[in-house]
C-alpha cells in the first residue's frame, strides 16, 4: 500500500465520526458529564481505534474492505449513540432528534462525495481508493458547515430548552424516515446507483426535507409554547396589579392615618408639657402609654425594593396568612436587574402559588413558606423555596408532574424555560417531607428570546 493511500486510509473513520460527533456535543455543552476536553479526547480516542480497524480490514484488499466498511460505519454509529446517551445528560428523545439530524447532514456529504468519485473519478479511484472520496467529503463538509451549524446552533439549540417530553416522544421520529431512506443506499454495492442523479437528488431531499421539516415542527412548537408562556404571564400579571392595588390602597390610607396624627401631634405636646410644668411622671407615663395605642399601626410589608418583587412576594404572603400558612422570605433583590418584570413575575408567581397549594393539600403538621432570593456577587441571582410536603411527588426528569392534571406542570416548565433564558437552571426535589425548589439566573447576560 503506497503511504498516500495508507494516509487517506487513517484519516477516512476520522472524516466519518469528528465532523459531526464533537458539534453534537458542543450544542449540549452545559449537559455534559464531563468537561469538553475530555470528549474531544475520548472522540479521538475512538477515532484512532476506528481508523486502526479499519486499516487491518484495508489490508485484505479493496474488495475485501468495501465488504466490510458499512458493517464496521454502522457499528461504530451505534457506539458513538450510546456514548452520547451516557454522557449528556438529558432526555433520549432530544439525543435520537438532534442524532438522525447530524446523521442526516453525514449522509449528505458521504452521498454526495459517493456521487462525485463515482461519476468523474471511477478509473483514478481504482488507483487511490479513499483519496478523491476522502477530499470530496472535505470539501461538501466546508461549504455546508455554516449553514448547518447555524440551524443546530440557533434553532434546534432553541428548541432543546423546550422541556416537554409529550412532545419531544413524538418530534425525534421527524428526522428518523429521512435517515433510513438514506441508509438503503449504503446497502447498495452497484458502483452506477452512487454515480446517478437520482442518487444525488435524493440526497439532497433527504437532508434538505428533514431540515425543513424540523425547522417548520421546532417553529410551531416554539410559537405554542410562546403563547403558553404570555396566558402564564397575564395570569401572574393580574395578580401582580392586584397586589400593586392592595398596597397602593394601604399605603393611602396609612398616609392619611399619618396625616391625622401629625395634626393632633400639637395637642399632645401642649399636654406633654403641662404635665412636665407639674412634674407629674405617673400622669405623663400613662398619656404617653395611651398615646402610643392611638398611633396607627405599621402595616405595610416591604421585603425588597422592587415594587413587582415586593408586590408579588406580599399577595402571595397574604394567601398563606389566610391559609394559616407560616410565611418567612429573605429576599436581597439587586437594583437594577436584567430580569423583565414580566419573566420574574411569571417565575415567583408559580413557586409560590405552588407553595402554597401544597401546603393547604398537607393535612396535618407544620404548614409553612420559606423563600430566600439572594445574589451571588454581580454576576448571578439564586432563588429558593421550600414548603412542607409528605404526599410523593412523581418526576418526569427534572420536572415534577402537575397535581391538578395530566402530565407534566406548565409552571415548573415555564420556570424551567425562563432559567434556560438567562443560561442558568431550575431543580425540584422531595426530600424528608419537604419539597425544595431552586432557580439559578445569571444576571449578566440578556435573555435569550
Amino acid at each position: 500500500m503506497k503511504t498516500i493511500d495508507t494516509l487517506m486510509v487513517l484519516i477516512f473513520p476520522f472524516l466519518d465520526s469528528l465532523p459531526f460527533t464533537l458539534p453534537r456535543y458542543w450544542l449540549f455543552k452545559e449537559k455534559l458529564r464531563i468537561p469538553f476536553r475530555y470528549i474531544v479526547g475520548l472522540q479521538l480516542f475512538l477515532a484512532a481505534v476506528y481508523s486502526a480497524a479499519f486499516y487491518y480490514i484495508n489490508l485484505g484488499g479493496y474488495a475485501y474492505a468495501a465488504q466490510w466498511t458499512t458493517i464496521m460505519r454502522y457499528c461504530f454509529l451505534l457506539i458513538y449513540l450510546a456514548l452520547a446517551f451516557l454522557l449528556i445528560r438529558d432526555s433520549i428523545p432530544k439525543l435520537l432528534f438532534t442524532w438522525l439530524l447530524f446523521l442526516s447532514w453525514q449522509f449528505f456529504v458521504l452521498g454526495n462525495a459517493n456521487y462525485i468519485e463515482s461519476r468523474y473519478f471511477w478509473d483514478f479511484s481504482g488507483l487511490h481508493p479513499y483519496l478523491i472520496y476522502n477530499i470530496a467529503r472535505i470539501g461538501i463538509y466546508l461549504i455546508t458547515c455554516p449553514f448547518l451549524l447555524h440551524f443546530f446552533f440557533h434553532t434546534v439549540a432553541d428548541a432543546l430548552k423546550i422541556n416537554d417530553r409529550d412532545i419531544w416522544r413524538y418530534f425525534w421520529v421527524i428526522p428518523l424516515f429521512s435517515t433510513l431512506f438514506g441508509m438503503l443506499y449504503c446497502t447498495t454495492e452497484d458502483v452506477y446507483a452512487y454515480a446517478s442523479w437520482q442518487f444525488l437528488v435524493s440526497r439532497y431531499f433527504m437532508l434538505l426535507g428533514a431540515c425543513h421539516v424540523s425547522y417548520v415542527a421546532l417553529r410551531v412548537l416554539k410559537i405554542s409554547r410562546r403563547e403558553t408562556q404570555l396566558e402564564e404571564a397575564l395570569k401572574y400579571a393580574d395578580k401582580n396589579l392586584l397586589a400593586q392595588k392592595k398596597q397602593y390602597d394601604s399605603l393611602a390610607a396609612h398616609m392619611d392615618e399619618m396625616k391625622k396624627a401629625r395634626h393632633d401631634l400639637r395637642q399632645h405636646l401642649t399636654v406633654v408639657q403641662s404635665y412636665l410644668d407639674l412634674d407629674d411622671k405617673e400622669g405623663l407615663r400613662e398619656y404617653l402609654d395611651l398615646y402610643k395605642n392611638e398611633l396607627p399601626p405599621d402595616t405595610l410589608e416591604l421585603y425588597c425594593r422592587n415594587d413587582v418583587v415586593n408586590a408579588v412576594i406580599c399577595y402571595y404572603a397574604a394567601q398563606a396568612r389566610d391559609h394559616k400558612i407560616r410565611f418567612e422570605a429573605k429576599v436581597d433583590y439587586p437594583d437594577n436587574c436584567p430580569i423583565s418584570a414580566t419573566d420574574i413575575t411569571v417565575l415567583l408567581g408559580n413557586l409560590l402559588e405552588n407553595a402554597v397549594e401544597a401546603c393547604h393539600r398537607e393535612a396535618g403538621g407544620q404548614k409553612y413558606i420559606k423563600l430566600k432570593i439572594k445574589q451571588r456577587g454581580n454576576t448571578s441571582l439564586l432563588i429558593l423555596a421550600d414548603n412542607p410536603c409528605t404526599t410523593p411527588v412523581r418526576f418526569s426528569g427534572d420536572i415534577p408532574f402537575s397535581s391538578k392534571q395530566e402530565g407534566i406542570g406548565i409552571g415548573a416548565s415555564s420556570i424551567q424555560e425562563i432559567a434556560a433564558r438567562y443560561d442558568g437552571e431550575a431543580k425540584f426535589e422531595q426530600r424528608n417531607g419537604v419539597f425544595n425548589a431552586s432557580v439559578f439566573l445569571k444576571t449578566t447576560v440578556n435573555p435569550n428570546i
